[in-house]
């Protein structure tokens, strides 16, 4: 046996450093953020450092030189993991922070769905009831969203009788009251909110509380609920390569998710499994609404597993997806020069314009004066994109005849492989 350590390592080398880079970014010590981080008393690996910053160029938070983008100084506010950050800022740009918030609560909770033994295919049959869009993670928000709008008497008998686990959805109300009062006191959201009011708020109104302290009126739509999971989700994208057989479409067990290993250096794609867990583990090659999902981890067992999925519409890899948008040659946009998209060339700058419009929204909610929280100049263009992912997802490109391209830094594959998304014409960044 090995012998035991007299000392654990210091919590700077056993944890995750992209808040810790984007702070050190934020105070402008001099030097690059590995240079800063060697100076630390007890200094993490050099691997880590740069694997955090190449994580934040990735979500657009960085710029490759090593500057905070209007998207990497919000995040510097938040206390929270900068994929689940990302993804509650743009909820909160698009009008759909409670959703946001739920899904974000969801992914650092475990899952509420239950599955025992003895009543395991009626806990499927319940779960697949609650399905949205084929996505694991709207199946949660769906599961909370209902259970949330019960008197609280009626509550336990729901997770009873829906195989919920109530304490798993307990918590993740308390997270998204925590989460909330942590944008107010960044400035995101009102000031002043606090997780006891926030709970007060809601045993007035039968609800957690959330939705009535922002005053947020409607709900987003499923498939702009989809592209805001890819802002905070990536890298973690997988293309279904499902090719037909000699008698028809692929069977589900045929089924393979081709994502970007890891590591994200090598130059091959990772060929995964959908887990038999997920909402989708028995849907066949031609009945995947999008060729494009998204996950948020994948475990390894007898193979590799993909264990909750998403589908995205391919547009909304293209405007919120990774760091920065290269547009190459015959419509063909590269996110991050790793996955590509060919689109229609009279489109292709549009879309980037659109995407750097969409960094001066975020632009806005750094240097914005105190109280002003409406940001009503930019309604009109959170509408359009929100009515074009929309309108995009509802006619999905066929996976067996899906173009994607996967450049020198990931890998995939498609009816079409190439790489010419290295030279772009034109570049469009996320996040500023």
């Amino acid at each position: 046996d090995a012998p035991l350590q007299a000392y654990t390592d210091p919590e700077v080398r056993r944890v995750a450093l992209e808040q810790l880079v984007l702070r050190t970014k934020a105070l402008n010590l001099p030097g690059c953020a590995a240079e800063v981080c060697a100076r630390l008393p007890e200094p993490p690996a050099a691997e880590a450092v740069t694997s955090a910053v190449v994580t934040l160029v990735g979500i657009g938070a960085l710029t490759q030189c090593e500057k905070l983008t209007p998207l990497g100084q919000l995040l510097t506010k938040l206390p929270v993991d900068v994929r689940l950050g990302k993804l509650i800022l743009y909820g909160v740009c698009f009008g759909a922070a409670d959703e946001a918030l739920t899904i974000a609560a969801a992914l650092t909770s475990r899952s509420p769905f239950m599955s025992p033994m003895e009543r395991r295919d009626q806990a499927d049959a319940s779960k697949l009831n609650f399905t949205l869009f084929q996505s694991d993670h709207l199946a949660v928000l769906n599961a909370y969203s209902q259970y949330d709008s019960m008197r609280n008497d009626e509550r336990y008998s729901f997770a009873r009788e829906r195989f919920l686990g109530i304490k798993t959805l307990q918590q993740i109300g308390q997270l998204k009251r925590q989460l909330l009062e942590s944008l107010s006191h960044a400035g995101i959201v009102p000031p002043g909110l606090r997780a006891g009011g926030i709970e007060a708020a809601g045993r007035r109104d039968g609800s957690d509380g959330v939705r009535s302290s922002i005053k947020q009126q409607g709900r987003p739509s499923t498939e702009l609920l989809a592209g805001l999971l890819c802002a905070g989700l990536w890298p973690n994208v997988a293309v279904i390569h499902a090719p037909k057989t000699k008698k028809g479409a692929a069977a589900a067990q045929h089924v393979r998710l081709q994502t970007r290993k890891a590591d994200a250096i090598a130059p091959e794609p990772e060929e995964a499994s959908v887990h038999p867990s997920s909402v989708n583990s028995k849907l066949n090659g031609d009945e995947w609404i999008s060729p494009y999902i998204v996950f948020h981890e994948r475990v390894q067992t007898t193979k590799v597993y993909i264990r909750d999925c998403s589908p995205v519409p391919p547009l909304a890899i293209l405007l919120f997806g990774g760091g920065e948008l290269i547009q190459g040659a015959d419509g063909l946009l590269s996110v991050d020069n790793w996955l590509g998209i060919t689109v229609p060339p009279q489109e292709a700058q549009q879309i980037c314009d659109l995407r750097e419009r969409l960094g001066d929204v975020l632009n806005r909610m750094v240097h914005r004066r105190a109280g002003d929280f409406g940001g009503s100049e930019h309604l009109p263009l959170i509408d359009a994109l929100s009515a074009l992912v929309e309108a995009r997802a509802s006619e999905p490109e066929p996976v067996a005849g899906a173009q994607q391209v996967w450049g020198s830094q990931g890998g995939g594959g498609g009816a079409k492989k190439k790489n010419k998304g290295s030279k772009g014409k034109g570049r469009g960044r996320g996040g500023g």
